[in-house]
């Protein structure tokens, strides 16, 4: 799987810089000329002789879905190998880790399937992430937060084969989201507003003058203006999707036709309170507690620093 994408990664940088590469007809051969992914009834296998058949946390089998999106669901039968090969990764407890619901959950975004991206990230939260919202294996380990800030990611935003996808698989409850400024492959800037359930509107400012295609995910007839609220030219690129040519520099504005939303960035509203993580909430202190302003102030510093922290 990794041998495929690089030689593909290859050859799309050659493209893209302009350069005739005496390797690239290897490059081109190499996957044309490998064995298919082994599989078997419970999905992508480890090796053509060994199936995935007991418990582990990480996911290298499925490296080929997530994050190399080689395969990607474009057909029925390929999102049918992935949705088999999760299900049956998953299915094992025992070895599992918190690593493994990030991946299950930036998989399932893949796949557009918001609720169950969010159900994964919730089994992370609830069975590993700590009181104190760390995480731990035998020991602290890093990696896995920041896969889960990635899974947060997928399912708000996913830019690979050449098009950047807006909101792809949030769950319901997530009916009002805001980004700004979230760079994408093709170096672009995304600033997108969802309200209420509904897209009200997408910028992006190109910072490079590559190729843009966007599927937007604004209902119904769209149209396409500038920075200064001049009509662009575009394509269709298919159902919910266009293809805006952008130089260096330029922006465009996504909106329903004859719509004119309010473009303001502004934080949205939690839909409800969270849990309280860290520090016990503070306690008034009687006057015989005090003891002295020394104390008094390293506890304060204290506190100071976990609310940082946290």
């Amino acid at each position: 799987m990794l041998l495929t994408w690089g030689c593909r990664t290859l050859l799309d940088a050659a493209e893209l810089l302009g350069i005739d590469d005496e390797l690239a007809p290897r490059w081109r051969d190499v996957p044309a000329r490998r064995a298919p992914y082994p599989t078997d009834a419970n999905g992508l296998m480890i090796g053509a002789d060994i199936p995935f058949a007991k418990s582990h946390r990480h996911y290298s089998h499925l490296l080929a879905v997530y994050p190399l999106y080689e395969l990607t669901g474009s057909t029925p039968d390929e999102r049918a190998l992935i949705e088999r090969s999760l299900a049956h990764w998953v299915g094992f407890e025992g070895a599992l880790q918190g690593y493994t619901f990030t991946g299950a959950a930036s998989m399932s975004a893949l796949l557009g399937k918001g609720e169950d991206a969010l159900t994964y990230l919730g089994e992370l939260m609830s069975r590993f992430v700590q009181p104190n919202t760390m995480y731990k294996e035998s020991g602290p380990v890093i990696e896995t937060p920041l896969s889960a800030a990635q899974s947060l990611h997928d399912m708000i935003c996913q830019s690979w084969g050449g098009m950047i996808r807006v909101f792809p698989a949030l769950p319901a409850a997530w009916a009002d989201l805001t980004v700004h400024k979230f760079r994408t492959q093709g170096a672009f800037l995304l600033s997108a507003v969802r309200k209420s359930g509904v897209t009200r509107w997408v910028r992006l400012v190109s910072e490079a003058g590559a190729p843009c295609v966007v599927r937007h995910g604004i209902a119904g007839p769209v149209e396409v203006r500038d920075g200064r609220g001049r009509p662009l030219r575009w394509s269709a690129a298919g159902e919910g999707t266009v293809r805006i040519a952008l130089r260096k520099g330029d922006s465009a504005l996504i909106t329903a036709r004859g719509d004119r939303p309010d473009l303001t960035i502004a934080p949205v509203q939690p839909n409800e309170e969270a849990p309280r993580w860290g520090l016990p909430a503070e306690r008034p202190v009687r006057p015989e507690q005090a003891r002295g302003p020394r104390a008094s102030s390293r506890c304060a510093g204290a506190v100071g620093v976990f609310r940082w922290v946290l």
